[in-house]
């Protein structure tokens, strides 16, 4: 059982994207909102992708789905709420990109990193190059068809009202003309090579068949995944 001193900030239910698919929304301290992606995997268990603190009632609706098996840790900036699920779920692994896993273990163990414990799983990995935070994307089948799961690279708006969420949108961007965009504020903070970012997004939207993209933080894309990456690189 975890811990509950760690504080709990507001969150919705597990949502249902597709069978073996789901999506939990959540806040932070300012106003930009997260997102936690749940997979069941080929062995009925579940991947957890940047995981998001939540009341023992969301907990249990997120045991209801599985047992958690990978706590996947997509980069340094969203490793908040990673010890809270180990101590929690001590059997499931933690995972992170090589690239990433010196700055996620200033705060929790690795127990492997993602290009040596996903492969196995089924779970196809793409170099995200061009960014700073060493993030992959993650490629899976699930029942309901394809899936793709990004972090930080891309991200598709969800406005938070009010004078913050308004004041936060005009800080770090995101589509306007377009369902996805690489945030503004990622291209400050996280943006390394604009050229190459744009090529590794470009490839990503050359993925067939992808049914779903889930990201970090915004709205998943339900339909023209492509076409929605394409646009993403094409405002770099």
């Amino acid at each position: 059982m975890a811990e509950q001193s760690q504080k709990i900030l507001p969150h919705d239910d597990p949502q249902e994207l597709a069978p073996g698919l789901w999506t939990v929304t959540g806040s932070l301290p300012f106003p930009v909102k997260r997102v936690m992606t749940i997979v069941k995997l080929p062995d009925g268990s579940l991947l957890l992708h940047s995981v998001i603190a939540m009341s023992e009632a969301g907990m249990a609706k997120l045991d209801a789905l599985g047992k958690p098996s990978i706590i996947l840790v997509p980069h340094g900036g969203h490793r908040l709420d990673a010890t809270f699920y180990k101590q929690r779920y001590p059997e499931a692994r933690v995972v992170a990109p090589a690239a990433a896993r010196a700055k996620i273990e200033e705060v929790v163990k690795v127990d492997a990193t993602a290009e040596e414990a996903l492969p196995p799983l089924g779970v196809r990995l793409h170099a995200v190059d061009g960014f700073k935070n060493g993030e992959l994307a993650y490629e899976l089948d699930t029942a309901g068809g394809k899936v793709l799961i990004m972090s930080d690279a891309v991200a598709n708006r969800d406005p938070v009202p009010g004078f913050r969420g308004w004041l936060m949108a005009g800080v770090a961007g995101g589509p306007k003309n377009r369902r996805l965009s690489v945030p503004r504020i990622v291209r400050m903070i996280m943006l390394g090579d604009k050229k190459t970012a744009r090529a590794s997004i470009e490839k990503l939207a050359a993925i067939p068949d992808v049914k779903v993209l889930t990201v970090a933080h915004g709205r998943p894309v339900t339909d023209g995944v492509s076409a929605a990456l394409r646009e993403a690189a094409s405002g770099l």
